[in-house]
């Protein structure tokens, strides 16, 4: 059985731990990592913080849902209202039952997401976006949530463990 949670991307000058939208959540915060102000932490079970994040970073955010590390769903949106959402390992998340309209078109969700990069000052790459977007997962989807974040233009650095809470 493979990794089920999630990948939270948002920009904060607090660690995204410390954010009453994650706070918020029934979830245990596993990994994170920093570019600039950008952070992406992973969390377990699968968590999905409502929209009040991106009024709370006043910043665009995006988050992937893993399943079994077979696929994962990726929604992001920003301030300005520009939102997109994309499977990735598409056909492993058509056997998985996921609709077609959910999956998207690889061209227009690139398109779709590159302006999403741009809006939120990043600089992607168009092509590494369509790779990632049409690529199956060889062996885990989480490596096309790294391949499509670095895609779009981050560079996370300094990742680690986080600690459990203490009970």
């Amino acid at each position: 059985m493979g990794f089920s949670g999630s990948f939270i991307v948002a920009r904060a000058s607090q660690p995204l731990t410390e954010l009453a939208a994650i706070r918020s959540l029934d979830c245990v915060p596993c990994w994170w990592a920093r570019d600039g102000e950008w952070q992406i932490l992973q969390a377990c079970p699968i968590a999905d913080p409502d929209s009040s994040i991106i009024g709370e970073t006043d910043a665009s955010v995006l988050v992937s849902h893993v399943v079994d590390s077979d696929f994962a769903t990726v929604q992001a949106a920003s301030p300005d209202g520009l939102s997109w959402q994309c499977a990735l390992s598409p056909e492993m998340a058509r056997d998985y039952g996921l609709p077609g309209d959910w999956i998207g078109d690889p061209v227009e969700v690139g398109e779709r997401a590159a302006a999403w990069a741009q809006g939120a000052g990043l600089q992607p790459d168009p092509v590494a976006l369509r790779t990632a977007l049409v690529a199956e997962c060889d062996p885990l989807a989480e490596d096309l949530v790294f391949a499509l974040v670095h895609a779009l233009g981050f560079r996370f650095r300094g990742g680690g463990a986080l600690e459990p809470p203490a009970v």
